[in-house]
């Protein structure tokens, strides 16, 4: 199954650690379309130069998919060049709970404009 939606950044936290250059960040996010969620994300960011980075992270999220509720976390690893986002996604096997258990999938999202712009999600996912 396919599921294509929108993500919204409600709000953000970000620290940056001198030492190691990594920047966490603690993002929750709304997912609308087929995919109906509150979600929370935490990230681990790394920018060698302007305009560039790479950065890992898991978000939980929290709502409907394909007429299911529950909860399942997306496991995020992605890039930033010169303003545009783009991450692969892969759903965490055994993560699903409530009437998402068993879920699997993997997708992308991309992001290329300012903060009030959504970035596009699309997950095919299946169950078990």
């Amino acid at each position: 199954m396919l599921a294509f939606g929108t993500v919204k950044l409600k709000g953000m936290d970000e620290k940056f650690d001198q030492n190691t250059g990594l920047t966490r960040s603690l993002v929750n996010h709304r997912y609308n379309g087929d995919i109906d969620a509150e979600a929370r994300f935490e990230c681990l960011t790394y920018a060698p130069c302007a305009n560039t980075a790479s950065f890992v992270g898991l978000e939980y999220l929290s709502g409907r998919i394909g007429g299911r509720t529950g909860g399942f976390i997306l496991q995020h690893v992605g890039s930033i060049k010169a303003g545009r986002y783009e991450s692969t996604l892969n759903v965490l096997s055994g993560s699903g709970t409530g009437d998402l258990a068993g879920i699997r999938g993997h997708g992308c999202t991309t992001w290329d404009g300012g903060a009030e712009q959504s970035s596009q999600v699309l997950l095919e996912y299946t169950f078990e």
